[in-house]
């Protein structure tokens, strides 16, 4: 399989692309947070520390090192398919529509003359505005799609803006909207027009036309909006018998829109490899309500990758009961346009330096300014150990390159743009209540950046290592 194929995000701040390939499942030695995460025991753990770190004089020594996967661990939401909001409970399915839905579901239901009241009930099942249905349902525990088969009713604008109309049947966008006599009309004149640049103009449908709108049609032939006056068309689906309805048992690939993998389907080493990640500390959180583990690895198992060569899509996997996106990544540095280096503070001893600097040179062809940097909860980047099982956060004591406070989005990402020439310098403290030894502290941001002739910008993530020595 194409690792390609898998591309996706890493916590919110890797993309998928360049700098990180994401490949697909989780694993790695010596991540637990009882040896302050360092990735093997000759590091050293909080009950047995190395005494032994480079520098005669300083109290702290630092040193950077790239990382070969990062592996990503989330739960989607489980209205990324179906949502199951839209499932209709037995108990509240229509009264009319219950013996049409038992039929359906043994084999399908068909007459020539359905009752206001059936219609009335599929109609019950639209959720917007603009006549969308959610034809979801369960029966005896058992969740179905319906497909109606029945006479409709619709409207939309035409597209061509109308040069001869009469002024009485028009109703203007502004001043006549104010009272629409009903509800349904309301909806009605919602479905049909656009409003600003985020909602499109749209097709009312409903098996049961509301009185009021017809009584709305009989007097206006025109809406205005932000694109003009256009004339309204309406028209009927479905309008001769005989009339249906069919239906269909969703999958759980309906549900979550993927299809998902038991872990009975999977290799013990690979259920393995993702329950490690599962558990890792590694980057979580890297705010407070992150919900995504992250696990720095040297390797991945073999049986991930005959997984993974199976499979030509992404799929979800269901590991102790629970369905999770998996993500495995492959750090792809020689793509990325950065350079990144660390050192001793000289001005005080429990403090180090981090810069980050846009290097063009470094890239894999072409790559153009400015830079884009992000991270969440802080540029360079959030740090923290552990120590007795405890996350030790490494407070920023100094930045510069950075323009006054972070820019932050929504999502808790910090943002920042660099041109070439610049560098982000930020000073991290390590608290004096940490023991010597020798700890491990891992880092990401994300970088995009211009490409000549090519939309949308390249971009990428860099995950590091910090190995940090404390005397």
């Amino acid at each position: 399989m194409d690792r390609r194929a898998l591309l996706t995000a890493i916590g919110g701040s890797v993309a998928g692309g360049t700098g990180v390939a994401i490949s697909g499942c989780v694993g790695e030695t010596g991540t637990d947070p009882a040896t302050n995460g360092t990735d093997d025991a000759s590091n050293g753990t909080d009950d047995e520390r190395s005494d032994e770190a480079d520098g005669p004089t300083a109290s702290l020594d630092v040193e950077i090192r790239t990382v070969p996967h990062v592996v990503t661990a989330y739960e989607p939401s489980p209205s990324r398919g179906i949502d199951p909001d839209h499932v209709v409970p037995e108990s509240d399915i229509p009264d009319a529509l219950r013996d049409p839905l038992a039929a359906a579901r043994d084999g399908g239901f068909e007459t020539d003359d359905p009752s206001d009241a059936l219609l009335a009930a599929v109609d019950e099942f639209r959720v917007y505005d603009r006549g969308e249905l959610k034809p979801y349902v369960e029966i005896d525990g058992t969740r179905y799609a319906f497909d109606p088969t029945l006479p409709t009713f619709t409207a939309e604008l035409l597209d061509e803006e109308a040069d001869d109309y009469d002024e009485d049947r028009v109703l203007r966008e502004a001043g006549q909207r104010d009272d629409l006599r009903s509800d349904a009309v309301e909806t009605f004149v919602h479905a049909l027009t656009a409003y600003g640049t985020n909602v499109a103009r749209g097709e009312y449908r409903r098996c049961v036309r509301p009185e009021s709108v017809a009584a709305f049609l009989d007097e206006y032939d025109y809406l205005e909006d932000q694109f003009g006056i256009c004339r309204i068309r309406t028209g009927v689906e479905n309008d001769d018998p005989p009339y249906g309805i069919a239906a269909r048992e969703l999958t759980e690939g309906d549900m979550w829109d993927r299809q998902v993998v038991d872990e009975s389907e999977l290799d013990a080493e690979l259920v393995t490899f993702f329950e490690r990640t599962l558990a890792s500390e590694h980057r979580v959180p890297a705010l407070p309500g992150d919900d995504r583990s992250q696990l720095f690895a040297d390797d991945v198992p073999d049986a991930y990758e005959a997984f993974a060569a199976e499979r030509d899509e992404q799929v979800y996997y269901r590991i102790d009961g629970t369905v999770y996106d998996v993500a495995v990544g492959e750090s792809m540095y020689d793509r990325l346009p950065v350079s990144v280096s660390v050192a001793p503070s000289e001005d005080a001893p429990r403090e180090f330096t981090l810069t980050v600097a846009p290097a063009p040179e470094n890239a894999d062809g072409d790559a153009e300014g400015p830079y884009t940097f992000t991270s969440r909860g802080a540029l360079p980047s959030a740090l923290w150990t552990f120590h007795d099982v405890e996350r030790r956060s490494l407070e920023i004591v100094e930045t510069a390159g950075v323009e006054g406070p972070q820019p932050t989005r929504s999502d808790g990402e910090a943002l920042e743009s660099l041109d070439a020439g610049d560098e982000m310098v930020a000073t991290y403290a390590v608290s004096e209540s940490l023991p010597a030894g020798m700890y491990v502290s891992r880092g990401l941001f994300g970088v995009s950046w211009g490409v000549p002739e090519q939309t949308p910008d390249e971009h990428g993530a860099y995950p590091f290592e910090l190995r940090i020595a404390v005397e």
